[in-house]
């Protein structure tokens, strides 16, 4: 065969329409030593093919690929890495998640509950009886409002904490800009 047989059935193999007879012509032009310098990568090809075509593959390997593109249609495939480990879309993180905000939230959502569970009470309270009054004696009256006093100074303590930290923050950062105030303005 000349060269430029070889190439039009070289250009026939890469699209899958030779014969195993024209494949096995190919295996032999390649197999010689006077191949062109043009056709070396698919000398290198050939060979690595010849090398490999000379393994049987086992029966039941065979079969497991066909089973499985039979069902192919009909089963669920597995996903390599499970569902509860798969890494959802993030669309950006910051390195160090900001915890006074955290804080601030959380005395937030609690005071809103709070309030919102106290509005809701006051208003059913009032439904039933206008005038009604919540304790007996004056002394009682004075443990409620402190039991009160109580749970909003432990709901609103870290928020004050955390605020008062970034007062402080906030008062040196200040307090360095007016130091290097004078210089930049020179």
């Amino acid at each position: 065969m000349n060269i430029e047989q070889i190439k039009s059935l070289l250009a026939r193999f890469y699209e899958g329409q030779t014969t195993p007879e024209e494949e096995r012509l190919l295996a032999d032009f390649f197999r010689r030593e006077d191949v062109p310098e043009d056709l070396q990568e698919d000398k290198q090809l050939f060979l690595l093919l010849a090398q490999t075509s000379d393994q049987e593959m086992p029966q039941d390997i065979a079969e497991e690929i066909t089973a499985f593109v039979n069902n192919l249609g009909q089963t669920k495939i597995q996903p390599l890495i499970p569902e509860d480990k798969q890494r959802k879309g993030v669309i950006f993180r910051l390195k160090t998640p900001p915890k006074m905000w955290y804080r601030v939230a959380a005395t937030v959502a609690i005071l809103l509950a709070i309030g919102g569970g106290m509005f809701v009470h006051q208003q059913r309270t009032l439904a039933t009886d206008p005038f009604r009054d919540t304790c007996s004696t004056p002394e009682e009256a004075a443990d409620a409002i402190f039991y009160a006093n109580d749970i909003i100074n432990r709901s609103t303590a870290p928020f004050l904490r955390s605020t008062m930290i970034a007062t402080e923050q906030v008062n040196d950062i200040n307090e360095t800009l007016g130091k290097i105030q004078p210089y930049i303005n020179q």
